[in-house]
């Protein structure tokens, strides 16, 4: 049955390697017990913001590229995403994806040992790694004399049969207790039963890809000093990798009988608390090793995933950049270059609000895991920044606009910090009047530039309506626009970005073609060329006065 069962798993795993897979969903909220645990309590300047994550829809990305196999695995990849941290400070992580690359074998092997130690390896484990959390009561006392009873209760019932009495009645009592007492001990002995498990998956994964380096005989050091918690898990339960079904049911009902896992935490409790840090290392490079698999995977797709290549450019260029959450993407261009900016103008729906996620996407993958979608990226990494989707905020009782108004001044402060930002917003201060629109636009964009330094260059992306915009921001500003034409069956689009602003007016031609009446037509086109007069004598260029600088 086990060998066949190995074939079965060996022939899945050779089936999904370099195959997109259906995104998993993010019902419940344990994918980020390893963020929330680990992150540090000062909080981390480089991670994703909430407003970026849910502008970039980063919960459906994260989906969409997650090939882990343990919740470990997966715990790790979202905390990559979620905290920025860069790919290239753990080289051992880019050794394991080259490794599972071009090895086969030892993909294989590994991928086995993932699978056998079971998707929920990891949910819950993290609160045994903190000691603050690791708590004993003085009642927890009873755990131990009520053990002892039922231990002299069988140790009686060999010298007496009316003994049997006894020990019935003693055993409903401990199973009273364990299960009355549970919820006393909450989170702490369902991850103590998950320690033998991680601990075996560990040294098995430890054994598979030991290349004689630094950091394999440092990992089988740490697995040595685990042995201590290796002897509580196999008090708790029985490892699930070792025993069969029947022996591990057999050894829940004397973990009843006797409350052996409530008195392996009163009694492992020093060790817990003295180890619990080493567990969380063992823990997280568990799940790096799942995560270094999985991005293997996702690099062999037949989809366009490249390697950043940084090198020695302080720019940034990636060519044929697609949207992960799109079935058939189109593919653009972009150039980030240091205290530059890029307006992109075009019609609703033409694709601006598409390309400014498309190109924030790539830019955080491209850092966390060293992956990104496009054929390629050449140049600097940077964390993101976005203002794209914004609502009322109905239960802090703030307006549309105070929502917008809060996020820009988010923005600048994150413009003040040497990390270089890639900052990409959707029709700014589109809340308010055109003269206030474009003065504080114009503020606002040439600020986020204007902290720009050599060594934490900023880049900023906007997409906009507003022509004038693209005017009065032409000197740091390039400009780009996204094309649309009016057919038999309305408007149509081909998403390809071009140079220069959009010069098409088709929102009159729309009304014409649909079936506006003819005086409601004229009336429109007669005052856009007032307007476009007007304009004319303003500014001499067919734009606003200049904003005072």
């Amino acid at each position: 049955h086990g060998r066949w069962q190995r074939r079965r798993v060996l022939a899945r795993l050779r089936e999904e390697w370099g195959r997109p897979v259906p995104p998993r969903s993010l019902d419940d909220d344990r994918v980020s017990e390893a963020w929330l645990e680990l992150r540090p309590a000062s909080g981390n300047s480089d991670g994703i913001d909430d407003r970026t994550w849910a502008d970039l829809d980063l919960d459906r990305v994260f989906a969409t590229i997650d090939r882990t196999h343990t919740a470990l695995g997966r715990q790790v990849l979202y905390w990559r995403l979620r905290t920025g941290a860069a790919w290239a400070e753990s080289p051992r992580l880019e050794e394991l994806a080259t490794r599972f690359q071009h090895e086969p074998a030892l993909r294989e092997t590994v991928g086995l040992q993932l699978t056998g130690a079971g998707k929920s390896l990891g949910y819950g484990l993290w609160v045994i790694t903190r000691p603050d959390l690791i708590l004993v009561r003085w009642w927890y006392w009873i755990f131990p004399l009520l053990a002892c009873a039922m231990l002299a209760s069988l140790v009686a019932l060999a010298f007496d049969p009316r003994a049997l009495i006894a020990m019935v009645a003693i055993a409903v009592i401990n199973m009273g207790v364990r299960m009355g007492t549970a919820w006393q001990i909450p989170g702490l002995l369902a991850p103590m039963r998950q320690i033998g498990p991680l601990i075996r998956t560990a040294e098995r994964l430890s054994d598979a890809v030991d290349d004689g380096s630094v950091e394999s005989r440092n990992m089988s050091g740490k697995l040595g000093r685990l042995r201590p918690l290796r002897r509580i898990a196999w008090w708790v339960s029985r490892d699930s990798l070792e025993s069969g079904d029947i022996v591990a049911s057999l050894w829940e009902y004397l973990n009843l009988l006797f409350i052996l896992d409530a008195n392996a935490l009163l009694f492992g409790a020093h060790r817990l608390r003295r180890l619990g840090p080493l567990l969380a290392e063992v823990a997280r490079w568990v799940g790096d090793v799942d995560v270094a698999l999985g991005v293997a995977s996702v690099r062999a797709e037949p989809r366009s995933w490249c390697r950043p290549a940084q090198g020695d450019l302080v720019n940034a260029r990636a060519v044929g950049v697609w949207h992960p959450l799109i079935a058939s993407p189109v593919v653009n261009n972009v150039e980030l270059f240091p205290g530059r900016g890029i307006v992109i103008t075009g019609a609703n729906m033409s694709g601006k609000s598409t390309y400014l996620r498309a190109i924030g996407i790539a830019a955080v993958l491209a850092r966390a895991i060293d992956t990104c979608p496009a054929t390629s990226w050449e140049g600097r990494l940077f964390r993101v920044r976005s203002l794209i989707g914004r609502n009322d905020d109905l239960s802090a009782g703030k307006s549309y606009y105070q929502v917008e108004a809060d996020g820009v001044v988010a923005l600048l402060g994150d413009a003040r910090e040497s990390i270089p930002t890639l900052f990409l917003l959707d029709e700014l201060l589109r809340g308010t009047n055109t003269i206030e629109r474009l003065a504080a636009g114009e503020a606002v964009l040439r600020t986020l530039l204007a902290n720009h330094t050599e060594t934490a260059p900023h880049a900023v992306m906007v997409a906009t309506h507003d022509g004038e915009l693209v005017s009065i921001l032409g000197d740091v500003y390039a400009a780009f626009h996204f094309r649309e034409t009016i057919g038999a069956d309305g408007l149509s689009f081909d998403y390809q970005r071009r140079e220069g602003p959009a010069s098409t007016r088709t929102a009159i031609a729309l009304l014409e073609a649909t079936g506006a009446p003819k005086e409601v037509v004229d009336m429109a086109r007669l005052r856009a060329e007032q307007l476009d007069a007007a304009s004319v004598r303003q500014g001499g260029n067919g734009s606003p006065p200049p904003c005072p600088r």
